[in-house]
């Protein structure tokens, strides 16, 4: 009678869950060509996933081609359908898993690939397609490997009117190398696959403004395929399309109601026919709000900087004239450093100690926010803006500043402790004082908390 009874109570469950999904499965059943559903919660799963069959229960991928429905075990190589009662269908023969944390799946002409991803400590930037007939993953040459797993270190935005793939990313060394310096790399890259050919760019280009590094690490961004990246950044929403490498700004009204559904961090989104369409699994609604380009409008701040071209560039243009200009300015600028080198006020000096100990170069001619990094500037900005209204800055607004409010915890604290320590050192050399900048204290209501602050001694001295 017991186990009746326990059968009776799975039966209920699986039938209200299926019933509870059935606006998203009609109208998923109906449409044509194939997109992924992106989940605003990477917890978020439409269907469990199947006991004992991976050793985690990982975050599910969600992608449709022609009305029937997907899923794909993050992290492995496991692929189901799932039918309009939620069953799930496996597909593969797999039993590998651990190696594609963070990979990218897609399907392009009624075939199956998955992109890039983390696992064993290192990048596995191949490309694999599934082969229906053996029921196994094989790989898909490509020219060069590029690092990128999604929620870690980079953004995937599919262009598919022109079989590309944009992927923004942040330099991340593989964990197996030994790191030389303590200096984190904040530069924001953008790769294209070419799905025609499986040839990156041959360089990357890089964003202009550090906007963009809280689009790479911030999962409230949007992909929306044929409009572009919705990001907010520092309470500003901006829409990045890598096709026409343009930046755009979107009206306060629908950008605030759009924003408020992706703050409930609840359920998935997808962006087909110019409109968002929003599921909440709980309330199994589904609401589409009309979006186009018209909404927008265009911010006249360059997308990508300008590089210039390298030496061997030139040789092979035979830009023989061009060259000899370089060759005179680089003269001039060697004899004019050299001349005016006594003029300089570069101050080197050694601060720390034992294994720590490192040289910290600081140009007194420069503001001293001149002389820090781009992350460092953000964390300095908003401690200015705190402490200049006589309050501290909390842990959660130093995060933000940094862009790492959604990591894991050690990795906050290890890149907000760094920061801070070199905005003091770079300070304490700057003004040859031994008194540091940012000060740290203990909260009021919690004594194992901490809060931050300037040195009101030198508030209204820095820049």
């Amino acid at each position: 009678m017991r186990l009746r009874h326990i059968y009776f109570i799975l039966f209920l469950f699986v039938t209200l869950h299926a019933t509870a999904q059935k606006n998203l499965l009609r109208y998923l059943a109906t449409q044509k060509g194939a997109f992924e559903l992106q989940l605003l919660n990477k917890e978020t799963k439409l269907v469990p996933t199947p006991i004992g069959i991976t050793c985690s229960d990982s975050r599910h991928d969600y992608f449709v081609n022609d009305g029937k429905l997907y899923l794909q075990i993050n992290g492995t190589g496991k692929l189901f359908t799932i039918d309009s009662s939620l069953a799930l269908t496996r597909l593969d023969n797999t039993c590998y898993e651990g190696y594609n944390y963070g990979s990218y799946s897609y399907i392009r002409n009624n075939k199956i690939y998955n992109l890039g991803g983390w696992g064993f400590w290192q990048f596995n930037s191949g490309l694999r397609y599934f082969d229906t007939t053996s029921k196994e993953w094989f790989r898909e040459p490509i020219n060069k490997e590029v690092q990128l797993a999604k929620h870690m270190n980079a953004l995937v935005y599919p262009d598919k009117e022109n079989d590309l793939i944009y992927v923004a990313y942040e330099s991340y060394p593989n964990s197996y190398i030994k790191s030389t310096s303590d200096i984190k790399n904040d530069t924001i890259y953008m790769q294209c696959l070419d799905l025609k050919t499986n040839n990156w760019w041959e360089t990357p280009k890089i964003f202009n403004d550090k906007i963009f590094l809280e689009t790479v690490l911030n999962t409230n961004s949007m992909v929306l395929p044929g409009l572009g990246i919705l990001t907010e950044s520092y309470n500003h929403l901006y829409l990045i399309n890598p096709v026409t490498q343009k930046l755009y700004e979107i009206e306060n009204e629908i950008g605030g109601t759009i924003m408020n559904y992706v703050a409930s961090k609840n359920g998935l989104y997808f962006y087909k026919d110019e409109k968002l369409h929003i599921y909440n699994p709980q309330l199994d609604s589904l609401v589409s709000l009309p979006l186009s380009m018209s909404k927008f409008s265009e911010v006249s701040k360059p997308l990508y900087k300008k590089i210039a071209p390298s030496f061997s560039d030139k040789i092979k243009l035979n830009q023989l004239p061009y060259m000899i200009a370089l060759l005179l300015l680089f003269t001039i600028s060697v004899v004019l450093f050299f001349k005016n080198k006594s003029l300089r006020k570069m101050q080197q000096t050694i601060v720390g100690s034992g294994f720590h100990k490192k040289s910290i170069e600081v140009n007194k001619q420069l503001e001293f926010s001149d002389n820090l990094t781009e992350t460092e500037k953000s964390v300095l900005d908003i401690l200015v803006e705190y402490s200049k209204q006589g309050a501290p800055t909390s842990i959660d607004q130093i995060n933000r500043a940094l862009g790492v409010k959604n990591k894991e915890v050690t990795i906050q604290n290890k890149l907000r402790s760094d920061t801070l320590q070199m905005i003091n050192k770079k300070f304490m050399v700057f003004a040859s004082t031994n008194d540091t900048l940012v000060e740290r204290e203990k909260t009021a209501l919690d004594k194992r908390v901490y809060q931050y602050k300037l040195n009101e001694r030198y508030l209204n001295k820095i820049k």
